[in-house]
Parts: C-alpha cells; structure tokens; sequence
C-alpha cells in the first residue's frame, strides 16, 4: 500500500464497548455486507474520522504521532488501513468485489428474507404467533368499529415498543383481499423513495409482492422508485409491520413495500415525490390501505445530544409528534415543511413519511378523520428518548 493512498471509511455503525478488558469500538456494517463485527482499539478511534479521502497514510501517522505524544511508525498505520481494507470497511476495489457478490446472491432469490428473525423476534410459526399474540394483548379492550384505511405504527424494538405495536395492530381489521401500501423509513437509503420489488418472507410463510400496483406505478406512470436493493435487504422498519400483518391477515392480502429517504433528498427531487403521491392516490381503492411504520423524535446522549433528556424535552417531543401528525391527517404539507428544521433538529426519523402522507392525503381530497391512540417518549439507551405513536385516518 503506497504511503499516498487516501483511505474513505464506508459508512459503518461505531459501538463503544470493551473487549478483553480493554475499550475498543465495535465496527459494524449496516447494510451487512459484511458480517462481522470488526473490533479497533478506541485510542486509535480518531484515525477513522480522518478516513475521508482527503488525508493520506502520512497525514494518519502524523496526527497519531501528535495525538499519542509518541512516533508512530508508518508501518502501524498501514497495517490498520490495511487490516480495515480486508475486512470490506473501506471504500476500495476489494469491497466492490464484496458488494458484487451480495448484489449477485440477492438478485437470485425471489423472496426477500427475513433479517431480524431470532434477534427481534421468534423464527418458528408457533413461537412467532405466541410473542404476536402476547403484544397485541397489550391493547385488549379496544374496540374498534371501523378499520383506519391509514395506520401509524413503530419501528422501534418490539420489546420496547410494544404497547405501541398493540396500539395500533389490535384496531387494524381490513377486508380479504386487501392492497398493503407500506411505507418505512430507509434509515440507509440515498434515494428519496425505494420500492421493493420481491415477495416478503415472515415466521408465517411468504407474503406476495402487488405486481400489478408495482406494474402501474413502473410501467403506467413511468415512475423511477429506485430499488435499493440493500437498503431493503436488512431494515426492519418494513419487516416489523409484515410480522404483524400477515399474522393478522394470513394469505388474503398483497404487499406493496416502500422506503422512503431523508427530506434532503425530497426536495432536491420535488417533481418525482408529488408524481408518488398522485399515483399512490389513483392505486387508493376500497381495497386499498396504508401502513407507516415510523419512529418520531430520538433525543439525548446516544443520539449526539449533549445532555441527558428531561421531561422537559420528552414533553416537547411528544408535542412536535402531535403536531406533525395532525398536520399530516388535514394534508397540511406546507405546514410539516416549516416543521422541518424543529424536526431535523430532534432527529424524526418518520418526517419524510409524514409529508409523503400530507400529500397523499391533499390528493385524496376525501372528509377524513384522524386519530392518535397512543404517544409515549420511551426510554432507549442511557439518558435518551426514542418518541413512538399510534394512529389511523378514517374515511
């Protein structure tokens, strides 16, 4: 490796934790296309914000010798660029080779896998049905006359979330034969919108793809939904709401999976977000519902923050959540967009969810009504926040 090379980190989840008694952080891949956990020692930690591909092997080792008050040979530095090159961390010609791969292995399935079964939830049919069943007791007593043709649900663990999950899950009956539009936020995602084009596999069998919505939107109305193949591949955001609806649906119902990317993006293509909403409007039959599964505000220490979340901020959060979700049920998009920035600044994972629903609900144009069941800031990670909600819009 020439002392000229200018290392680029790709982007990667950085965990502090300890390892044989010593503090390192865990370096791990959350697109998973690699799956092992890398482990870096934390005293060399500030040399992987410096791999941007602007600092050379030489800038490294100067700002290691500078920062450890001792030389630090250039052999050192090499041997890490090196040892983080072969593990696929770094943006290089053996990652490609990595990444072609995975594109290869997914392109040859049909139906897309389930990531987090084992980790979230339970694998096997009977086992998956009882930890269902046991959360959706959390709402036992709603009663529900009319199913919301819009549901809000969370996308955080179901553990932590579940009274949300039941919240929204126990008052969510649609007919046979039912249309699923799911919306889910891309928390790795570089495009504004990302349709899945594969079947769908849960603890309960497999869940078939709408091909014909799919077909429409694609082929009528010329939409480009770039499918981000390995964005779809490991979020759990679309893959927590298809545990609940097949065990609530069974095989009477098709699936037609989005993920949505950051409100940036949205703006920077404008004419393709209001070209979805209208064609997601003219999909809208009686058979037709939409499911969001979003989060809202992440505040505190393990989200940047540099204080510990008060219940003076946990009272705002849950207001901003309100508000946009209000804003959201009356098709108010230009009001969610001067929310942007408070939004931004409290870290609401669903926003662009949300103003994808504002639209979709000003193009409708039907009397609607809209419902908050549930709202809560839950505890996630020490001194932190993540805020949750459930809804639906009735028309």
């Amino acid at each position: 490796m020439e002392e000229s090379f200018k290392p680029i980190l790709r982007y990667v989840d950085v965990i502090p934790s300890n390892h044989q008694g010593k503090p390192v952080f865990l370096l791990r891949d959350p697109l998973a296309f690699i799956n092992e956990i890398v482990v870096v020692p934390q005293y060399m930690g500030f040399l992987l914000a410096l791999m941007d591909g602007k600092h050379d092997l030489r800038d490294l080792q100067a700002e290691a010798t500078k920062r450890l008050g001792q030389v630090v040979p250039i052999e050192d530095i090499k041997k890490l660029v090196e040892f983080l090159d072969e593990k696929g961390l770094l943006w290089s010609e053996r990652f490609e080779e990595i990444k072609k791969r995975a594109y290869e292995k997914w392109l040859k399935v049909k139906v897309r896998p389930m990531a987090h079964a084992m980790q979230a939830y339970p694998v096997s049919p009977a086992e998956a049905k009882f930890f269902v069943e046991d959360i959706l007791k959390l709402a036992e007593g709603v009663v529900q006359e009319k199913t919301p043709r819009v549901l809000i649900a969370p996308h955080i663990d179901l553990r932590v979330g579940a009274r949300g999950f039941a919240e929204s899950y126990a008052r969510f009956k649609p007919e046979k034969g039912a249309r699923i539009i799911l919306l889910g936020v891309g928390h790795h995602l570089d495009f504004p919108i990302s349709v899945l084009t594969k079947d769908f596999a849960t603890p309960f069998g497999v869940v078939k793809n709408d091909k014909g919505g799919l077909f429409f939107l694609t082929q009528s109305r010329k939409l480009n939904l770039f499918p981000d193949h390995m964005a779809h591949r490991m979020e759990h955001s679309l893959e927590f709401q298809m545990l609940f609806l097949h065990y609530l649906l069974g095989e009477e119902f098709v699936v037609l999976p989005f993920l949505v990317g950051p409100f940036l993006l949205f703006k920077e293509h404008k004419k393709l977000v209001e070209d979805f909403a209208q064609a997601i409007v003219e999909l809208f039959d009686e058979r037709t519902y939409l499911v969001l599964g979003i989060d809202f505000c992440h505040l505190g220490l393990r989200y940047g923050d540099p204080f510990a979340v008060t219940e003076k901020e946990r009272k705002e959060a849950l207001e901003l959540d309100k508000e946009l979700m209000e804003s959201a049920f009356e098709g108010a998009s230009e009001r969610i967009e001067e929310l942007a920035p408070k939004a931004e600044k409290m870290k609401v994972c669903g926003f662009s969810c949300l103003y994808l629903l504002s639209l979709i609900m000003k193009k409708l144009g039907k009397k609607c009504k809209g419902e908050i069941y549930y709202q809560d800031a839950l505890p996630f990670g020490q001194g932190s926040v993540v805020s949750v909600a459930s809804a639906g819009i009735y028309f």
